[in-house]
């Protein structure tokens, strides 16, 4: 049997103690994302160890990128709730492939040697222990909730059995936190923190007894943190975070912990993947995977670009978030301000972004875009309206540095995906009415 296989975007590496090491690996990509290349190399590495399980002594399950797993791979932009179902047709497979690791029957432990998001992250909570880089500037977040939708391939299930009800809910998976190596590893979602996440995770491997080896709530006598009844009280906090909001991601996680607590895991993994179909099929999903992307597209490159000479004489406007985004923490450090740069170039932005700020781009008019909205609200239609004479009156502005702005420092509402994503969306939903008269 070779030592060195790969397949798709799985490589897998058999050494003399019989531990498999898994690196994902998407050629030609800057990271691993959850696609057919995944599932492909990762059903192949899966027959090979279960072909050889009498040899297999464990696996450690790691990533050749800067980031462990960064979710699924698409670009929604205006995706239809129809597009997002096909764009998920691989959630249950995956679901069902992380449901086989977990179940091999040797010890696993994930290596988390850089950031993982969304279902990234559901990979490494199947995995029976988890070891954290070190480095603060990881990220590992089950963020779904910030677009309108929810984990759907196991991790409100897992969430829920290793801290409980009200934390799966109000804590780590309903408010979509984003968790840095500290923080995570009191919560518990890792089990340890290492510089050399792979030589950490080995060495637990090979500290495991042989044998039959389950995931810890699966063993004889768990019992969920807190039970596997519905906490008294905590509907009501759900409803009072919702109000306001036609976002019904927080209630559906509640929903989904509470009925999977005492479900057996497999009906538990079907209770949680057709809440999340439901929830693809909101009218705010559009605009909120947009938004998320909107920011992804702000905060830039991880590295920023060599500065130049920035264009003379810019003008810079710094404004504070008004609200706690749980998007904007996964791209942005806690409580970076807003910068807005009218005359600047592509280098000031990047200099913004190295100094902590997220830069948006006013490329022709002297009106500071944020100060528009602050001035006219706090109701988003006057915002709205505040907005659309800017621009009326020659206000040119990058649409997702605005649509960011004005939900993390002017407070527009999420779910309409920001002022200009939301005017553009009103004038399209007029013509059509003007096209049906």
């Amino acid at each position: 049997m070779t030592n060195i296989q790969q397949f798709g975007a799985v490589r897998w590496v058999w050494d003399a103690d019989g531990v498999v090491t898994v690196t994902l690996d998407d050629p030609g990509r800057t990271a691993n994302m959850l696609n057919r290349r995944h599932y492909d190399g990762f059903a192949a590495c899966l027959d090979d160890l279960t072909a050889h399980l009498d040899r297999l002594r464990g696996v450690v399950l790691t990533s050749a990128k800067r980031s462990f797993v960064s979710g699924p791979d698409f670009e929604p932009g205006e995706i239809t709730a129809e597009e997002a179902a096909e764009t998920y047709d691989l959630l249950v497979p995956l679901r069902d492939q992380a449901r086989r690791l977990e179940t091999l029957g040797r010890p696993v432990a994930a290596a988390l040697n850089g950031s993982a998001l969304g279902g990234g992250f559901e990979i490494a909570l199947a995995c029976h222990h988890r070891v954290g880089t070190a480095n603060p500037s990881a990220i590992w977040s089950l963020a779904e909730t910030g677009m309108g939708i929810m984990p759907g391939g196991g991790g409100v299930v897992r969430v829920t059995r290793l801290s409980g009800i009200t934390a799966a809910v109000l804590d780590i998976v309903g408010p979509g936190t984003a968790f840095h190596p500290a923080q995570a590893l009191a919560a518990g979602l890792v089990d340890e923190l290492a510089d050399d996440v792979v030589s950490a995770a080995h060495t637990w491997v090979l500290a495991q007894p042989r044998g039959p080896f389950r995931q810890r709530w699966e063993q004889p006598g768990y019992q969920i943190p807190g039970g596997a009844e519905e906490p008294p009280g905590l509907a009501d906090e759900v409803r009072r975070r919702s109000a306001g909001s036609p976002v019904r991601a927080l209630a559906a996680v509640l929903d989904v912990a509470v009925a999977s607590a005492a479900a057996p895991m497999e009906q538990a993994f079907e209770i949680e993947t057709a809440a999340f179909r439901t929830l693809l099929s909101a009218p705010e999903f559009p605009a909120l995977s947009y938004l998320f992307y909107a920011m992804r597209t702000v905060a830039g490159p991880s590295q920023p670009a060599k500065s130049r000479a920035a264009a003379p004489g810019p003008t810079v406007r710094r404004f504070p978030q008004v609200v706690a985004n749980p998007l904007a923490a996964v791209f942005f450090a806690p409580g970076a301000p807003v910068v807005e740069i009218t005359g600047g170039s592509p280098e000031a932005a990047a200099e913004v972004r190295a100094a902590g700020g997220i830069p948006v781009m006013i490329h022709d008019g002297s009106t500071s875009f944020v100060q528009t909205l602050l001035d006219a609200g706090p109701e988003p239609d006057a915002m709205a309206d505040a907005a659309r004479r800017a621009l009326e009156a020659g206000l040119v502005i990058d649409q997702a540095g605005a649509d960011v702005a004005s939900v993390l420092a002017a407070g527009f509402p999420p779910w309409t995906g920001g002022v200009l994503h939301h005017l553009a969306a009103t004038r399209a939903s007029a013509q059509d009415g003007e096209g049906t008269t």
